[in-house]
């Protein structure tokens, strides 16, 4: 049976032209996936770094509410947190520069992170103070 392109339906591999023709195609989308896929890395650190800033501003809009006596002298809380399908951790960490605790005043750092990280999102720190 003759076909459009050829002899033949049992034809068996590809021709150096098919070839060349499917290199020069990949050629030309290689630089263009690799375009999008970097643009959908930085998309996504954005949005992960601006899901993490707003969870650190509502946990400080939290703690301004409080009286800075009343908050704890030292240690940590860890919190998780899910927003958009993933899972973060807010940990805040109270008095860790002694130098700026005391009686009325609070040192206060709220680092975020996503899950599965070691490494903080984003970090913020602060003095509360009794005015």
């Amino acid at each position: 049976m003759k076909t459009p392109f050829g002899e033949g339906l049992g034809k068996q591999g590809l021709t150096l032209v098919e070839v060349l023709v499917a290199l020069a195609i990949l050629a030309l989308l290689g630089p263009v996936v690799g375009a999008f896929i970097a643009y959908l890395n930085t998309n996504t650190r954005a949005e992960l770094q601006s899901q993490a800033v707003t969870l650190a501003q509502e946990r400080l809009e939290a703690l301004r509410l409080q009286n800075p006596q009343a908050l704890p002298s030292s240690g940590c809380v860890t919190e998780s947190v899910s927003r958009r399908s993933r899972t973060f951790t807010v940990q805040t960490c109270y008095c860790s520069q002694a130098n700026l605790c005391g009686p009325g005043a609070r040192f206060i750092e709220v680092r975020v992170y996503v899950e599965g990280k070691s490494n903080p999102v984003y970090r913020v720190a602060t003095v509360f103070t009794q005015l």
